[in-house]
């Protein structure tokens, strides 16, 4: 799945409904540009969409990046990580990322990105989850 069928794949979610859960999950395979959306809030799906994924190698190390937009006027307070798997799917960095603050006003785009922790890293997982919606 390329990055248009993901577009595509978010406006099917949006349309159909999600199960209710913590944050929105991305999967984007580096090896083949291949990206899907794992899970969604509800609550997020209508406030928070991905525009953009795309991956790079930065030598020999694989590195993805995230575009999300806004889709309300005000300011979001979001936590966004970025995950990585190796081969076999396992997580290669096991001490687990924190969360990264993210601030998206009105209408605003965000690019998040992340660098794989070795070059054993083939498949990123980007988490984000909402902290706070001002009114």
């Amino acid at each position: 799945m390329n990055c248009k069928t993901l577009l595509g794949a978010l406006t099917a979610l949006a349309l159909a409904g999600c199960v209710e859960t913590a944050g929105t999950r991305v999967t984007i395979d580096t090896a083949t540009g291949d990206a899907s959306v794992m899970e969604c809030s509800t609550r997020l799906r209508n406030r928070v969409r991905v525009v953009r994924c795309t991956y790079s190698d930065a030598d020999g190390i694989a590195k993805a990046t995230v575009t999300l937009e806004s889709l309300t006027h005000g300011r979001q307070e979001l936590q966004a990580r970025m995950v990585w798997m190796d081969d076999d799917g396992a997580e290669i960095d096991a001490d687990g990322k924190p969360f990264r603050a993210i601030v998206l006003d009105g209408r605003d785009t965000y690019t998040f990105s992340g660098l794989a922790p070795n070059p054993r890293g083939r498949t990123a997982k980007v988490q984000i989850r909402e902290t706070e919606t001002a009114q």
